[in-house]
């Protein structure tokens, strides 16, 4: 395994930019995920139809992965890191206009547009930028992602409390964005690697186990975005809390997530990951059933917590595994997995909400430990190592 100065990040300009638009990102996320139940109370309407915001939202980010490598090829990593940019304010400003919801619906899409540019690019800068510190650059991104999405529930609460709405708490990361782009620097900066990463011909298929490791990854996603979506159903569900107390079960989910992260960037260079990336699924699933089975806010908040520390690392884990499975193609590696994976953000939620309806939230939240022992399984039977710079040809189909 790599020595841990080789996999020691480094922190220059553009890293440092690509870190704050993941940032951005995390509190976008994680704001948006309990601003859905919130705007279902506002509007009055089913978990089924509030929770067609999370799918539009996934859809906008599985354009874009679809389209990541052509656009990668037209404008560069930089230019489509500021489209990102443009589409993350325009989509906050439409979402929270108050409008009716085919309005809002428009704004989830554009906002999903908009995020889906900075998680395919993003993460595809930090992977070929960094080379063999990759998965512990990302998840030192993601601790970023994860510390402001951690407080981005909290100022929707706030401002749920005292009046003023959970709007304002998105809007803040309007302001940011655009504040971003004027510190971003030459474009150029993020366009390492671009001509290797393309070097495979188009029609060449990327190995099974590249397929497979998406596979895992996707499901994994698919138990983020319940999380986030929904957790504050489950917990005013257990527990009897209110709307704007309830939002702090994301905050609970996204601490476990920076705690993870923040923790995991120091054990990728340590441990080897595919045992790691076991342990965090197992925690996960743990954790999440004493969340699911309590009744007390504290045990369920505390298990929420533990639960977040597994989530957190499955993505930096989980992305970094499929572009060592690709043969470290990380714009087409991380492009592809974006869209797996956004199909997996735009369908668990929506099953979660649509089981709800029928079965009762709690019952609905069994969606969540079957992800995890898929997860689970899948990961075993398809070992990526860490030294898998290629696949055998044998793997592709």
């Amino acid at each position: 395994m790599s020595t841990e100065t080789s996999t020691r990040p480094t922190r220059d300009h553009a890293s440092l930019v690509s870190y704050a638009q993941i940032g951005v990102y995390g509190w976008v996320l994680y704001a948006f995920g309990p601003s859905v139940p919130l705007m279902r109370d506002d509007e009055h309407t089913t978990n089924a139809l509030a929770s067609l915001h999370g799918t539009l939202f996934a859809i906008g980010g599985i354009i874009v992965a679809l389209s990541g490598p052509r656009l990668a090829i037209r404008l560069g990593r930089g230019q489509c890191l500021r489209m990102g940019s443009a589409f993350t304010a325009l989509g906050l400003v439409v979402y929270c206009s108050g409008l009716p919801l085919q309005v809002t619906y428009l704004g989830a899409f554009l906002l999903g547009i908009g995020l889906g540019f900075v998680i395919v690019f993003a993460n595809a800068h930090i992977n070929a930028h960094q080379g063999t510190a990759a998965p512990s650059a990302l998840a030192e991104a993601n601790t970023f992602g994860a510390v402001s999405g951690m407080i981005a529930p909290i100022a929707l609460g706030i401002g749920v409390a005292i009046g003023w709405g959970w709007r304002p708490g998105m809007l803040v990361a309007a302001i940011a964005t655009i504040i971003l782009e004027f510190v971003r620097g030459p474009l150029t900066s993020f366009n390492d690697g671009e001509e290797s990463d393309y070097a495979i011909p188009e029609r060449t298929p990327l190995p099974r186990r590249y397929w497979l490791a998406c596979a895992t990854l996707a499901l994994l996603v698919g138990v983020e975005f319940c999380l986030v979506l929904w957790s504050s159903e489950l917990l005013r569900a257990r527990t009897g809390m209110g709307a704007g107390a309830a939002a702090l079960s994301v905050t609970a989910v996204v601490a476990g997530m920076a705690i993870g992260r923040a923790t995991g960037s120091v054990a990728t260079r340590r441990f080897n990951p595919e045992k790691l990336l076991v342990f965090v699924i197992v925690l996960a699933l743990v954790g999440f059933l004493l969340a699911w089975s309590g009744s007390n806010p504290a045990v369920v908040l505390t298990m929420l917590v533990v639960t977040g520390c597994g989530v957190g690392m499955h993505w930096p884990l989980g992305i970094a595994r499929a572009v060592r499975a690709s043969g470290n193609h990380a714009d087409v590696a991380v492009a592809y997995a974006c869209a797996l994976t956004g199909t997996s953000a735009a369908i668990a939620p929506f099953v979660l909400a649509w089981a709800s309806d029928s079965f009762g939230i709690t019952t609905a939240f069994a969606v969540i430990p079957l992800l995890l022992i898929g997860a689970l399984i899948l990961v075993r039977v398809n070992g990526v190592p860490f030294d898998a710079s290629s696949a055998a040809p044998t793997d592709a189909h």
